[in-house]
């Protein structure tokens, strides 16, 4: 998803370096693609947010009940926590940026 993010990002960014206003339909078709990455942002934030109370969770009931399974389950929640928070760091500074390119071809289109 972030490659294609990325992907997208260049295209605005090559939409908004030519100059050229853009047409109503153009303009909500950026909107479309914007809400279609804030839905995947949302997504991913809700599986993260579940990982990271699943990892909590996981270390307090460690420190309830010492167990060598209990530590590997608290290190694998913890293990796929932090790629979660780095990927969804990603989807959000890139629906920002997004957002920072439609406002600039908006712009465009009023001059």
């Amino acid at each position: 998803m972030l490659k294609k993010l990325s992907d997208y990002e260049q295209h605005l960014l090559a939409m908004a370096g030519s100059g050229i206003p853009l047409t109503a339909e153009q303009l909500l078709s950026v909107r479309t693609h914007i809400a279609f990455f804030q839905h995947e942002r949302l997504v991913h934030e809700l599986v993260m947010i579940l990982f990271a109370l699943l990892t909590v969770g996981s270390f307090l009931f460690l420190v309830a009940c010492p167990d060598f399974a209990v530590l590997i389950l608290a290190v694998l929640f913890l293990g796929l926590l932090v790629p979660y928070i780095r990927h969804y760091y990603g989807l959000e500074n890139g629906v920002q940026r997004l957002y920072d390119l439609y406002d600039r071809l908006e712009q465009i289109d009023r001059q």
